[in-house]
């Protein structure tokens, strides 16, 4: 997701060069700079059924006309489909590359699982993804999703031979959902800097993953926005 963000970015740095509000140095990361994490949300006991269907859980994700802004929906970014999306470029340490990829696949054991993106101006990107688990799974799955950015507080990426900078850090957000934490992912690359901020909302035994991404600092008040509108979509 940061990787195709940041080719897409560099095919025209020149206009994001124009912007006033695009980062150039990994140094300009405001509030993202924290770097004391508090303890991972403790996941709640599964309530209601398993989503097992594809379209069901689909059903409940945002749309375009749930969004802010001119965002509109854009087909799903799958590497070998999109020559924007580098196949497995590899990070160091190598688990850190699934970092922000969709939840079923950085756990596996769901029932369902549905993803949509959002493509809006200034090269800014929003990414929902879903997966339903069995009660069995359901904790390993949501302990799992909080330590990967935990343990890739700083990681590098190799993409065609270009060297990407990482960093993540904890992100404040208000309580939503069943259980849930945020953080933010600052990726920087010859001159570029891309933040996606980072929320996962546990709702029930559906796991969410919002993130929002810009070449600048994410308001977190639009990812908030953004993960209670979810929030409300899957329960209603």
């Amino acid at each position: 997701m940061m990787r195709s963000a940041l080719a897409r970015a560099g095919a025209v740095a020149s206009a994001c060069a124009a912007l006033a509000a695009c980062s150039s140095t990994s140094d300009d990361c405001g509030a993202s700079c924290a770097t004391t994490w508090p303890s991972p949300a403790a996941v709640a006991p599964g309530s209601g059924p398993v989503v097992r269907d594809q379209a069901q859980l689909s059903a409940g994700l945002l749309a375009a006309t749930d969004l802010p802004g001119d965002f509109t929906a854009v087909p799903p970014r799958r590497a070998g489909n999109d020559t924007a999306v580098p196949a497995d470029a590899p990070t160091d340490p190598a688990d850190c590359a699934r970092l922000l990829t969709p939840i079923a696949q950085q756990w596996p054991g769901s029932a369902a699982a549905a993803s949509v993106q959002f493509a809006g101006p200034s090269f800014a990107t929003i990414d929902i993804d879903a997966a339903s688990y069995p009660d069995t799974a359901l904790a390993a799955a949501f302990d799992s999703l909080q330590s990967r950015p935990r343990r890739c507080t700083s990681y590098t990426g190799d993409d065609a031979g270009v060297r990407i900078d990482y960093r993540t850090a904890p992100l404040d957000q208000p309580p939503v959902g069943d259980a849930g934490s945020a953080f933010t992912l600052t990726a920087t690359s010859e001159g570029l800097t891309l933040t996606s901020a980072t929320s996962l909302v546990q709702v029930g035994n559906t796991l969410v993953q919002v993130v929002v991404t810009a070449p600048e600092e994410v308001d977190p008040g639009v990812l908030a926005d953004l993960t209670a509108a979810q929030v409300r979509k899957l329960r209603g």
